[in-house]
Parts: C-alpha cells; sequence; structure tokens
C-alpha cells in the first residue's frame, strides 16, 4: 500500500509520484475512465463536430478557391448559427462538467487510500457524490475570490516582464498558484473547514515548504506538457508533410480545397488526441499536488508515528 503519510524533500516529492502510478496506476485509471469516461467521450465528439462544421464552412463553396475561405466561413456561420451556438455551448458545458469531476477524482481517491487499500468504484462515486455541494461552492468562490486575486498579480507580474525581473517571477508564480489552489482544495474536500480556511491552510502549506512545492509542481507540469506536445504533434506534422508535398506538386497552381482534406483531418486528430491526453496526464499533477498536501500534513501531524503508537499492543496476525 502506498504511504501517504509521509515526509518528503522535492526529489521525493517527484519520484513518489511515479511510484504511485506504479503501484496503483492501473486501479486509478480503470477507475477514473469508469467514472469519467462517458463524459470524456462526449466532449471529444462535440469539439469534432464544432471542428467539423468549421471545416465544412472553410470549403462549403468548393468552386471559390482557398482565397475566399474568409467569406465562405462568413456565409456558413450565419446560416448555421443556431447549431454552432448550441454545440458551443454544450461543449463549454461538457468541458466543466468533465474538470470539475477529474478534479475531484484524486481528491476523493486519496481520500480512500487514506485507510484502504482495496475499494470499488462505488465508493470513489460514493465519496464524489457526498462532497459534490462543496466541490461547486469552492470553484463557484474561487471564480470570485481567488482567481481575481491571481489575475491581479499575474498582470503585474506580465508588466515587470520589460524589467526582466517579471520572467523569473512568472516561473515561480504560475506554479506556486496553481499549487495552492491544488491545497487549498485538498483541504476543503478532505476537512470540515470553511473555505477561507482552507484557503489559509492552503496557503499555509505552500509557504511552509515552498520550493520543494513549487519546484514539483514545476517538473511535473513540464514533463506532462512535453509528453502531451510530443504525442499530439504527430499528426499535426504528417498533415503539415502532406501539405507540402501537395504544394511542391503543384507546379504553381493554387491548390484546391480537396487537398487539404488530409490536413483537415490530421489537424482534428491532433486537437481531439491533445484534449485527451491533456485531461489523462493531468492526474499526475493533480495527484503530486495530493502527495504534497499529505507529505506537508505528516509533518505538522505526525500521523504515522500516532499509527504505529495505535499498533501498539495490538495482536500480530
Amino acid at each position: 500500500m502506498f504511504q501517504l503519510f509521509k515526509k518528503r524533500n522535492f526529489s521525493e516529492l517527484v519520484g513518489d509520484t511515479f511510484t504511485f502510478f506504479k503501484m496503483h496506476g492501473k486501479h486509478y485509471y480503470r477507475n477514473y475512465f469508469i467514472i469519467n469516461g462517458g463524459i470524456l467521450l462526449v466532449l471529444l465528439i462535440l469539439v469534432y463536430l464544432l471542428m467539423k462544421i468549421f471545416f465544412e464552412g472553410m470549403f462549403s463553396n468548393p468552386n471559390a478557391g482557398i482565397g475566399n475561405i474568409d467569406s465562405n466561413m462568413d456565409l456558413y456561420i450565419s446560416d448555421n448559427l443556431p447549431l454552432i451556438i448550441g454545440l458551443a455551448v454544450l461543449t463549454g458545458l461538457a468541458a466543466i462538467f468533465l474538470s470539475l469531476l477529474s478534479y475531484s477524482y484524486p481528491v476523493a481517491y486519496l481520500k480512500l487510500l487514506e485507510k484502504k487499500s482495496n475499494f470499488e468504484t462505488s465508493e470513489i462515486i460514493t465519496m464524489i457524490k457526498s462532497k459534490i455541494g462543496k466541490i461547486f461552492i469552492f470553484f463557484i468562490a474561487s471564480l470570485f475570490i481567488m482567481i481575481p486575486v491571481m489575475a491581479i498579480v499575474m498582470l503585474l507580474s506580465f508588466a515587470l516582464v520589460f524589467l526582466l525581473i517579471g520572467i523569473p517571477l512568472l516561473f515561480i508564480l504560475i506554479p506556486a498558484f496553481g499549487s495552492w489552489f491544488s491545497l487549498s482544495f485538498y483541504d476543503y474536500i478532505s476537512t470540515d473547514n470553511g473555505y477561507f480556511d482552507s484557503l489559509g491552510n492552503g496557503f499555509k502549506l505552500l509557504k511552509q515548504k515552498f520550493w520543494p512545492c513549487v519546484g514539483s509542481t514545476v517538473v511535473m507540469y513540464m514533463i506532462v506538457q512535453i509528453v502531451v506536445g510530443i504525442v499530439s504533434m504527430i499528426p499535426y506534422f504528417i498533415g503539415i508533410f502532406s501539405l507540402f508535398t501537395s504544394f511542391e506538386n503543384q507546379d504553381g497552381n493554387q491548390l484546391q480545397p480537396e487537398q487539404f482534406s488530409f490536413f483537415m483531418i490530421m489537424f482534428g486528430v491532433t486537437m481531439t488526441l491533445s484534449i485527451l491526453m491533456n485531461f489523462v496526464l493531468q492526474n499526475f499533477i493533480l495527484v503530486n499536488q495530493g502527495i504534497i498536501y499529505y507529505s506537508v500534513r505528516e509533518e505538522n501531524e505526525n500521523n504515522t508515528q500516532k499509527s504505529e503508537i495505535d499498533l501498539i499492543g495490538t495482536p500480530s496476525e
């Protein structure tokens, strides 16, 4: 069983994240796709339909040529505006719901892992359902309280970019704010604390081990983005290569719309694959934040020693 309550340094915060997935990855992702897979599939289908409409609009008039794509789009959008708005609204709602569910899943999973190593999908669902009110409250409250504060600080940092000092500040503040948000969410969902109490606790936990927290967050962000970038850009580059090949074979003539079809397919695959990979691999970042949360709590509460003391005198099997 993976040890959540454990004092960790920077390297252990990163290393134990991968150790967690080595030990529980199969169980974790099996339940992740059972719970989140349906809405994730709906989101990908909606994105595909929106992109299909976009591509059809670009080449809705095959005799207009590539140079008249803008006029084609304007006419096509005006003719299909209700459908486009409806799909856009549904896509936005699906993305929001999936984000809330995906963000809550690792919190519920690690909360159950505190007590036992084997648990069923129904127990994770029950845990999330029991916290659904707090989940919505946290994100709605953060939309009006935490996120505006982050936005103001980030804008000030962007302004300092011209003085060079803003560049290193951005590399520190972005992961720091992300970690503060995650630690506050873990505290709010895992305890009976109120919203502002959890914001304060999240900030204290971050400040207590600031550089290990920020450093491990940066490393996990970089690893995830590199993997997502490499995997999702492969079909895009295949499409670009086919497009350049088509240009070379035209002998100076203008490309026809049908010659863009393969590129558009590859572009669509790139978009859907990027969304899928981001949602799947963001679990590494969120679990890493959970390991930070339990690690700093261990330093403050000594839960491991208390558990060992409680076991004294208990007959061993």
